[in-house]
């Protein structure tokens, strides 16, 4: 990842947020490059699931919301991601999205379902 990042950073595409002020996890400020890739990238996609699609209006809404806002949507009492977890490796998967009852990275036993949110 060392190598990845200092790449991107030399040729101008992904800087980390804040870097010269210390920096911030998680965070990641585009150069010039990168504003270019990632916008080109957002166009294809956006023309592909939006435009190209009857079924799908495009929307773009804060994140950060009143909380309102979700419980109106259903999320806050409806919403759950049920996960399961390995046993040997404790590599954590969605449970709807796995069949059977072993680790696909391991093989190891997956714990019972169980939802969290």
């Amino acid at each position: 990842m060392d190598k990845i990042v200092s790449l991107c950073k030399r040729r101008g595409f992904i800087f980390p947020g804040s870097e010269i002020y210390g920096g911030m996890a998680n965070s990641w400020d585009y150069g010039p490059l990168g504003v270019e890739l990632k916008n080109n990238i957002k166009q294809g996609w956006w023309k592909r699931f939006v435009h190209q699609r009857s079924d799908m209006v495009g929307l773009d809404a804060a994140l950060i919301m009143n909380p309102k806002v979700w419980e109106a949507s259903g999320h806050l009492k409806n919403f759950s991601d049920p996960l399961v977890e390995c046993k040997k490796c404790h590599h954590r998967f969605r449970a709807d999205q796995l069949v059977g009852n072993e680790c696909p990275d391991c093989g190891g036993k997956l714990t019972d379902r169980a939802n969290s949110t």
